[in-house]
């Protein structure tokens, strides 16, 4: 018979949970096990059991969304309620059950070691799904953007070839006049924004001899009412979220912000978006490179506004699967794939990659320097990790962020490369003679 695992108890008074679709189980002290339907009445009476139980405190996997309303429910009830990544509950392979995982789960929770996941309580969680859902419909969209591409191709018209991209202002006008019958090349480029009439028209002109089909063109206006179906959900999405944060900032003081950055993709349709933002978090978050407005919508809802449960900012980027990883033994250190970013550090992830080729961002000139040593997909990890950083003291200390520029980030280097040179000649009894005619 297997010898059966204990830890020391950290926390009295504490049971474990698995959630899945149908049933729940439930282990008050890691050795009984009681199931429970998914419906809300049983959810009830699984909170009566606990009670009865005497437990506190709960602790439960995110498994899926089936986990939420049962978290909310204990919550309301006055249950601590711990909810953890799977990843750290595993246990050995070929032992996996749903009675031993709650088992496992109130065992671990009692010894102290389980971490709680963020959650954002009330609006924020709300408007945490709200702007997930918005992402979603975007990335749906885009898949009829694909297949108007994929059309107008079929009919040799390269207008995708020529513009950044079909589905903005100047390509929508002209396959909507395309639809309606329109073939005059110089019309067509008539309904272009002015940019694109002078830098481009011949290219456009080009662009617009095919050979038209009747069924390829039913297909590219089927994908365009698709595709605008899902822009006016983008609206009504948007609408909602004003109204949330409204909600969110009513009672919040104004903050000083400085100019609004621009948004280049999918910019939200909320009036006064930059000043409501700056009034959530109580200071311009768009002073650190590469956030904008839009940036600053999605984190609020995946870290919230309060950095007070990290200790340190080392805790919020380790949080944020941002830190390097490590992998030590006596003498052999090994280079160790971490665990993916979570939503946040992927967010961080974005905004690193798009300061890349700033030539105004210390950040960015520290990302190239990395490259040319490792690669892109280091240097962007690292200059993440920068920005989250940089993130959690705007939060914490309440001021903005002051960019130094690539010209204090390069005069910073050269001195501790000068410092390592005058070491290196002292080292082996050198003398180091500065080039007056350098330029």
């Amino acid at each position: 018979m297997a010898k059966e695992t204990t830890f020391e108890t950290v926390h009295e008074n504490v049971a474990g949970i698995d959630i899945g679709a149908e049933q729940i189980f439930v282990s008050p002290d890691g050795q009984e096990v009681v199931t429970f339907e998914t419906f809300t009445s049983s959810y009830y009476a699984c909170a009566i059991y606990l009670r009865e139980k005497g437990i506190k405190k709960v602790a439960m996997e995110a498994t899926g969304v089936y986990w939420i309303a049962l978290y909310f429910l204990l919550e309301e009830l006055g249950m601590l309620v711990c909810l953890v990544n799977p990843k750290e509950t595993k246990q050995a392979k070929g032992r996996k059950t749903d009675v031993r995982d709650c088992q496992w789960i109130q065992k671990l929770f009692a010894a102290g070691i389980l971490r709680h996941s963020f959650i954002p309580q009330g609006k924020f969680m709300e408007l945490r799904h709200l702007v997930r859902e918005r992402l979603d419909i975007i990335s749906m969209g885009s898949t009829y953007v694909n297949k108007m591409q994929k059309c107008l191709e079929l009919m040799n018209i390269k207008l995708p070839e020529v513009l950044s991209q079909i589905h903005g202002t100047s390509g929508i006008n002209m396959i909507k006049a395309i639809l309606s019958g329109s073939r005059d090349a110089a019309y067509l480029l008539s309904l272009c924004d002015d940019r694109i009439q002078k830098y481009k028209g011949e290219k456009v002109i080009k662009a617009l001899e095919g050979r038209y089909n009747d069924t390829y063109l039913f297909m590219l206006e089927q994908n365009l009412k698709l595709w605008e179906i899902h822009q006016q959900q983008i609206k009504m999405i948007d609408k909602e979220i004003a109204h949330l944060l409204d909600e969110l900032s009513e009672d919040k003081e104004e903050v000083a912000a400085g100019k609004a950055k621009p948004i280049r993709h999918h910019a939200p349709k909320i009036k006064g978006l930059h000043a409501t933002m700056a009034r959530l978090y109580g200071v311009d978050l768009t002073s650190i490179p590469g956030i904008n407005d839009y940036t600053a919508l999605r984190l609020i809802g995946e870290t919230g506004t309060d950095m007070s449960r990290f200790a340190t900012a080392k805790n919020f980027v380790n949080w944020a699967s941002l830190s390097p990883k490590s992998h030590r033994s006596g003498k052999m250190k090994k280079n160790v794939r971490g665990m993916p970013c979570n939503v946040a550090g992927q967010i961080f992830k974005q905004c690193a990659q798009s300061l890349l080729k700033s030539k105004d961002s210390a950040i960015g000139s520290f990302m190239r320097k990395l490259r040319g040593r490792k690669d892109s997909g280091i240097a962007i990890k690292a200059g993440a990790r920068k920005l989250a950083i940089a993130y959690y003291n705007t939060l914490t200390k309440g001021t903005a962020y002051v960019e130094e520029g690539t010209r204090r980030y390069e005069e910073q280097l050269k001195k501790r490369e000068m410092a390592s040179l005058k070491r290196l000649a002292k080292k082996h009894n050198l003398q180091l003679i500065e080039n007056q005619n350098a330029a």
